[in-house]
């Protein structure tokens, strides 16, 4: 009974560590995003709005003239994701 407990626990747990690291990716995914479309008006504040949105927050954000890495966290489960920009043609996120 014991054993069955503590596995039941272990896939709980388990499950919850799955969800918080998509979660946390979708939120950097889409903050990296939002920064490289709002690269002339606060860049840095429009994607942890994003970021709060969906639940996480940002820990680390870095911007040059046409690229965005934003390092999030949900629940202890970090995720970085980078976005850039090419003569105004959004291009989809770079996950490291």
């Amino acid at each position: 009974m014991a054993l069955m407990s503590a596995a039941l626990y272990s896939l709980a747990h388990t499950g919850t560590r799955l969800i918080n690291a998509q979660q946390s990716q979708f939120a950097a995914d889409s903050s990296a995003l939002g920064c490289v479309l709002a690269q002339q008006d606060a860049p840095q504040e429009f994607a942890e709005q994003i970021a709060e949105q969906n639940f996480a927050h940002v820990i680390e954000f870095e911007t040059s003239f046409d690229r965005c890495v934003v390092v999030v966290e949900v629940d202890n489960v970090i995720r970085r994701a980078a976005a850039v920009s090419v003569g105004g043609l959004d291009l989809p996120t770079l996950q490291r």
